[in-house]
């Protein structure tokens, strides 16, 4: 992306070390190859901005919003309860661990 962004996301967060990055890079993470494997979505980047924090989604991407993704997004709630009931299947499936959550985060483009 080269422009700020609202990524959404419903799955599994991750916060990355340092340690980890190069594997994401190759896609040699444990993590991403468990993913793939079940059918589901991942997405990694630096959230950050100059302070980097790097994070690792796992699931289904609801929306990407921006300037230069969509400016707005809804989805009915029996969507939203049908992709959360179907990646938390996947997610166990795949045997990637954490609270399974909606999550929001803000890509600032630096």
């Amino acid at each position: 992306m080269s422009a700020s962004a609202c990524v959404v996301y419903f799955g599994v967060r991750y916060d990355v070390s340092e340690d980890e990055i190069s594997s994401l890079e190759f896609g040699t993470d444990p993590r991403q190859r468990a993913a793939k494997q079940g059918g589901l979505e991942c997405y990694w980047t630096n959230f950050g901005g100059l302070e980097e924090r790097y994070v690792l989604l796992i699931g289904k991407k609801i929306a990407v919003l921006g300037p230069e993704d969509a400016l707005s997004f809804s989805i009915p709630m029996e969507r939203l309860q049908d992709i959360a009931n179907r990646t938390a299947s996947r997610l166990d499936e795949a045997d990637l661990r954490g609270p399974r959550s909606l999550h929001v985060e803000w890509l600032e483009d630096v």
